[in-house]
């Protein structure tokens, strides 16, 4: 398993879309790291939640995966997408700070599902252009 490109850096800032569709990670070397809300065909996911997000800034990442969310955040959408079927899914990025959790949600017919996109990772990108971002940034952590 390849490990997420966050570990071994350090996160100066994040971003979240408004839309909820992609996070921006802006690292202490200025560079910038986005990872985008992808969902298979049929499909709509988005960023729910992201919990913790001071935890992820000014301290080396140590840890970036995907994890289980607990059951206390798989709760009905605060989005109001209306399809049969949610799942939900979480990332989480460890620090000597703690731990930064990043809830996403896929909402579907149940046949699909939906992931972070990394850069330079697999983006299936949606058959009806339902993974576009905006790329309205609004700041949820750190500083400029």
């Amino acid at each position: 398993m390849t490990k997420n490109m966050l570990v071994g850096k350090t996160i100066k800032a994040i971003n979240l879309d408004v839309s909820g569709d992609a996070i921006q990670f802006l690292l202490d070397d200025e560079s910038i790291v986005k990872a985008v809300a992808d969902g298979d065909c049929c499909s709509h996911t988005w960023i729910e939640d992201v919990l913790d997000p001071e935890a992820a800034i000014g301290s080396e990442v140590l840890e970036a995966d995907d994890i289980d969310l607990p059951d206390h955040l798989c709760e009905p959408t605060k989005h109001g997408h209306d399809e049969d079927e949610m799942e939900y899914y979480g990332f989480a990025i460890k620090t000597a700070k703690g731990v930064c959790t990043i809830a996403y949600r896929n909402s579907s017919n149940g046949y699909y599902g939906g992931s972070l996109s990394w850069p330079g990772g697999y983006f299936y990108g949606g058959v009806f252009g339902q993974n576009g971002v905006n790329e309205s940034w609004k700041l949820i952590a750190g500083s400029i």
